[in-house]
Order: structure tokens, then sequence, then C-alpha cells
């Protein structure tokens, strides 16, 4: 989805169906746009999927949008100025529209409101726990179909220290499962907690990965919105480089890890330094070579791992 909105936000759209406007973040919730997103939402009344959602809102549930709590100051925050009909678009320009105003009226609503239950039961020498949840109020989950939050299994009312008989107590055989491959939002959800990239750059660092072929791709059912979405699948490439860059630096004391997302985490860190004034761009320059010129090194001394590595994986007959 970052790939094709970002592609698709450059499309030459016949002005009458631009139908979104970018906002300077500083301005976009404070007066006079926050005045007029009522109307915003007013424009959206005639539509089929949404329409009954946005009246809702016009009718007492409107709530302010919240700024939240991260801008990396990429690009401005967009929203709908206008409602198009499905057929006035093409099926990808129809996509990236729905999402955009499915996201503003998202931001407009109240948050989901449910209940969850913990349950932890002592049984002789072991512990058992359940969890239980149940939404009360969908709310912004309604229009938002690209979130999901369901109601589980609904847990019997106990009570602090109340004591239970089982009415049958079985030992079954069972097994773990090792996790499944990233797909693209978890990808990106993982970039984002390791301060990797901005809303406009993940895209392109995800295609990098892809064009050097340290990755491929393949489709998995059952993404936001029951949609398919894609899972990264890593190549021979890909694995020879993590294992041989993680045995170049293998019982080196205090080495930083090649593999790992600390280095870049820790330039684009300094990067934000440079924007807020705590730190100069020289000093930043400064930093990274240092400590890429460390790594250099260590690859230089130990470069028969990595093509140990790459023989293992690429080369091998076996």
């Amino acid at each position: 989805m970052t790939s094709v909105i970002g592609h698709l936000g450059q499309l030459d759209f016949q002005p009458q169906y631009r139908a979104w406007a970018s906002t300077p973040p500083q301005t976009l919730f404070e007066a006079p746009i926050i005045s007029i997103m009522p109307k915003l939402v007013e424009k959206q009344l005639v539509d089929d999927h949404w329409g009954t959602y946005a009246r809702g809102l016009l009718d007492g549930n409107f709530r302010q949008p919240r700024a939240g709590r991260h801008n990396d100051k990429a690009h401005p925050p967009i929203h709908p100025v206008a409602w198009v009909a499905r057929t006035q678009l093409k099926p990808e320009e129809w996509r990236v529209y729905e999402f955009v105003v499915r996201r503003f009226l998202a931001c407009c609503s109240d948050d989901a409101k449910g209940e969850a239950t913990d349950i932890s039961i002592k049984y002789g020498p072991e512990s058992f726990h359940a969890h239980g949840l149940l939404v009360r109020e969908k709310n912004y989950l309604e229009v938002y179909v690209y979130d999901k939050w369901e109601s589980s299994q609904q847990l019997p009312p106990y009570v602090v220290g109340e004591l239970i008989e089982p009415t049958e107590s079985v030992m079954t055989d069972g097994k773990t499962s090792a996790p499944g491959y990233l797909t693209e939002p978890e990808l990106i959800g993982l970039m984002d907690a390791n301060g990797i990239g901005t809303d406009a750059t993940m895209a392109e660092h995800i295609a990098t990965i892809k064009k050097r072929e340290y990755v491929a791709t393949r489709k998995r059912g059952g993404g936001r919105g029951g949609n398919s979405v894609d899972e990264f699948i890593p190549t021979q490439l890909g694995v020879a480089l993590v294992e041989g860059y993680d045995n170049v630096v293998n019982g080196i004391a205090n080495s930083p890890s090649l593999s790992k997302p600390h280095l870049r985490k820790e330039m684009e860190s300094h990067m934000r330094d440079i924007c807020s004034g705590s730190m100069s761009r020289s000093d930043v320059v400064q930093v990274s070579l240092d400590k890429y010129r460390e790594v250099f090194l260590y690859t230089q001394r130990r470069i028969d791992a990595l093509k140990d590595a790459c023989r293992k994986y690429m080369f091998s007959t076996g």
C-alpha cells in the first residue's frame, strides 16, 4: 500500500478528480482548517459505501482529529476535498481515494471501545492463563476496514481468589509453530519502531532490497480488509549476507552488528539531530565515517567469513 500510494499520488489526475489535498501539519489541526472538517465530511454523504457513516458523524459523533504523537515531517498529511464516483476513477486510483477517505473519516471518529478479561488459574504446581475480549463499540472500525479488532472467546465472570472445580482434566500433546514470513505491513511497522526511514522513504528501502534480490515476495491471503498481502522470502543471497556479516564480527567485543538495524537507526537518529540543532552536519558526518570505517576494517580483515557463507548458500552442490 505504501508504494502504491507513493506512485499514484504523483499521477496526473484530471483536475476535477484530484480529490484530496495536502495541508502543512502545523495548520491541519488548527483553525481555519479544523473548522471546515465537518464540511469535508458532508461531501461524503452521497457515497454508497460510507455515506451512512458520514451522516452519523454529522449527527453528533464527530470528534476533533488528533495530531498524533509522531510526525517525521517527511510530507504533509492529506485529506479529501471532494466526493468522486467510483466509475470516474481507474481501479487503482479508486483504491487510493477510498483509503484516503476512510482514513479521514476514521480520524474524525471515536476510538473503538472494548473490555478485556485476563484470568490466571493455579492448578496444582501449574499455572494456566486465558484472555478474552469483548468489543463494545466499533466506532472508527466501522469505516476503517483496514484495522481488525474483534471479540474473542467470552470468559465467565470470576473474582480474585475464587475457587473453581474443574469438570474435566485432560493432558494432550501439542507443539509450537514456527513464525511466518514477514508481510509488508509488519516490515514497515518494524522499520518505524527502529527509526529506519520515513513515511516517504520506507517504500524505497523495501524496493531496494527487492531489486538487489536479497528477498523475493509472494502473496499471502488474509491481509487487512480481507486482501492478500506480500510476504518477504529471504533469498540464498540474503541469507548468505546475514550469516556472513554476523560471522565477520562474531567474537569481537563491542563490535557493531552488520545485520541488525542498530547502525542505520543510529545514523538516522543523528540526521534528526541535525534538524533539531543538537548536532552539526560535520559532526554527524565524522561520527558516521568513524563508525563505518570500523565496520569496513572488520570486514576487510575477516572477509573469508563472508566468502564462506556465500559459498555455503550460493555455490554449494549438496
